[in-house]
């Protein structure tokens, strides 16, 4: 068997242009947006929505609290089962 290397000079690629390039625009424009954040935060707590909003940001501070817990005392037992 041989081996038989060939050389041959290609034509470089051509560039694409930049209209081929799909860039996503986003589903809100920036003053749509800015106005939602302004509404969302400026929320009475009062209101049904309001209420719901603290009752799931609890529930959420609470869930990654006892996961944290959790991740931290398991690592701190392997840590020690490791040294010993």
């Amino acid at each position: 068997m041989e081996l038989v290397l060939l050389t041959k000079n290609f034509e470089p690629v051509p560039k694409q242009n930049e209209d081929y390039i799909n860039k996503p625009s986003g589903f809100l424009t920036s003053h749509y947006k800015t106005i939602v954040m302004q509404n969302y935060s400026n929320q009475k707590p009062t209101s049904i929505f309001g209420i719901k909003q603290c009752i799931k940001s609890r529930s959420y501070l609470i869930n990654n609290l006892a996961e944290t817990t959790l991740k931290l005392s398991l690592f701190l037992i392997t840590i020690v089962l490791i040294f010993n």
